[in-house]
């Protein structure tokens, strides 16, 4: 067995050893329950494959502003297979890992770094407890999937850069293809793509030109196809944007350190609720690190600076600039390749990887053990909102959805006590309202639970759910009218409410109004809706 085979299955062996329990994890009501298994029945039927590009990641209806149409076809293939069961969705994360570290290791090797030294900081990305969301959490596949997809552009670019065959320039423009409809971030692509050949290849800049009208040819097939689904491509101002930066740019002190002392690891990071002197004492341990190394190799070093620097700053621009439940771990994902970068090109530190191998492995079991260990925070739904509230207990979100997940288990009086806590510390809360007017739905006090929906439609005009279950409130007090009103409406906004059609489709016949109750029953058939769960 040659040595490149040897570190290959040590890749294999240890990352899946390391994840295996999150095999067996359920999903975890973050997002996963929105983009798998509400939407189960649009991504079980292949033939929405092109339908993926023509809408925004979480909204069948059109509307939104984050476009992932790659990250939804992913769901679609697992769902072909799993269907509701999470156990491949959680496997196919475990391997999208595994390839990005492999990965990684090539493109470090493809940057002329010392086999071992390659291999070993590769291990210590596949181990880093900072990433263990993106593999134990379902959705942190998006960041695992921009990496393998950015790490292949690159080494595909060096590969055309040395050897000018064209078939690896069409690998560069297809995997910054597939980088793009991943995630925004990879615009940023062609800008590094510019500095590795400056930074590296100065005297082959002529190449510039030619990958030139790749990226404009990508990148405007993407801005037009974004265009469609979303309607809203320039969502923020360019001074939004930078007001965005400067208030969220703390945050890089809690990713900085996160890298260097994963302790203070959440499932919902806010700032609010976390220290920043980890990240300051890292700041101290790495410019530490600069003055002592002294041998630098500046090329690697400023593209790694670059890399880590531009790539975390673009997860600071968010729809809502004021966010405050938006510093999650698997988006240090791609950043994190850019500062192991920095740490390749220190000399001394090559060295230590070099010469002091038990440092570095006990480096390697020290992660591997927090990471092995903090993969049990995903397991399932109960446990992931708790230990959000436990870790993040500002979170008006983490107090919601833990309110959410005691109500599915049936302690309503704790679910309520939840729901009022989350408006108490903001009021506008999306979907607290709507919570709460579920329980006093449930209890019959119909009254209450109209005031509540009628608070949620306020702040969260076009919510689903509320309008449904606004129309459910109406119907149980006799308002047939307002019943009817409200799930039609519920359908504008999202045309695959299979409930709305049903209950339409029952108030129409109680109606005798055979006509319209046909009509919401072809749309029903025609949305995915069954024939056999009609009674």
């Amino acid at each position: 067995m040659t040595v490149k085979k040897i570190h290959y299955f040590w890749f294999l062996l240890l990352g899946f050893f390391l994840y295996l329990p999150s095999l067996f994890f359920d999903f975890s009501y973050f997002d996963d329950n929105v983009l798998i298994l509400d939407k189960l029945f649009f991504l079980k039927n292949i033939a929405n494959f092109l339908r993926i590009f023509q809408q925004d990641v979480f909204n069948l209806s059109s509307s939104g502003s984050y476009y992932r149409p790659i990250l939804n076809l992913s769901f679609m293939f697992d769902a072909q297979i799993s269907g509701q069961y999470p156990f491949f969705y959680h496997l196919n994360n475990i391997l999208y890992h595994l390839t990005a570290s492999l990965l990684f290791y090539l493109f470090l090797k493809k940057l002329k770094i010392e086999e071992k030294v390659s291999f070993l900081f590769s291990l210590i990305f596949l181990v880093h407890p900072v990433l263990t969301q993106a593999v134990s959490w379902i959705p942190g596949r998006n960041d695992s999937l921009l990496t393998i997809f950015t790490l292949a552009t690159f080494i595909f670019l060096i590969e055309y850069l040395e050897k000018r065959k064209i078939a690896n320039l069409i690998f560069y423009f297809l995997f910054f293809f597939l980088a793009l409809f991943t995630k925004e971030n990879a615009i940023l692509i062609p800008l590094f793509s510019i500095f590795f050949i400056l930074i590296f290849y100065q005297e082959k800049k002529s190449y510039l030109t030619e990958l030139f009208f790749g990226w404009w040819g990508i990148g405007f097939f993407w801005f037009i196809a974004r265009q469609n689904a979303l309607k809203n491509f320039f969502y923020l101002s360019p001074s939004e944007m930078f007001s965005a930066l400067i208030f969220n740019f703390p945050a890089l002190f809690l990713y900085l350190g996160k890298i260097f002392f994963p302790f203070n690891l959440s499932v919902l990071p806010t700032l609010k609720d976390s220290t920043l002197f980890w990240g300051f004492l890292a700041l101290l341990v790495f410019i530490l690190l600069l003055f002592w190394s002294k041998k630098i190799n500046f090329k690697l070093f400023v593209f790694g600076f670059l890399w880590f620097l531009f790539f975390l700053f673009s997860n600071f621009i968010r729809t809502n600039p004021k966010i405050t439940d938006g510093f999650l771990e698997h988006r240090i994902y791609l950043p994190l390749v850019g500062f192991l970068v920095i740490f390749v090109s220190l000399e001394k530190i090559k060295k230590i990887f070099l010469e002091k191998k038990i440092f570095v492995f006990f480096l390697i079991f020290f992660f591997s053990v927090i990471t092995f260990f903090h993969q049990f925070d995903f397991k399932d739904r109960l446990t992931f909102w708790q230990k959000a509230v436990l870790s993040s207990p500002s979170s008006p979100l983490a107090h919601r959805n833990l309110g959410a997940m005691l109500y599915f288990d049936g302690k309503i009086a704790a679910a309520e006590k939840e729901y009022k806590k989350s408006l108490e510390i903001n009021p506008d809360e999306p979907m607290a309202n709507n919570n709460l007017g579920v329980i006093y739905l449930k209890q019959k006090n119909f009254k209450q639970a109209i005031s509540y929906f009628e608070k949620e439609l306020k702040i969260n005009t076009n919510y689903d759910n509320a309008l449904f279950n606004l129309g459910l409130a109406y119907y149980q007090i006799g308002e047939k009218e307002k019943a009817l009103s409200f799930w039609k409406k519920t359908i504008a906004v999202n045309p695959y409410y299979l409930d709305a059609y049903k209950n339409l489709v029952n108030l129409y016949l109680l109606e005798k109004d055979i006509n319209q109750a046909n009509f919401y029953l072809d749309l029903y058939l025609k949305n995915g809706g069954e024939i056999n769960e009609e009674k």
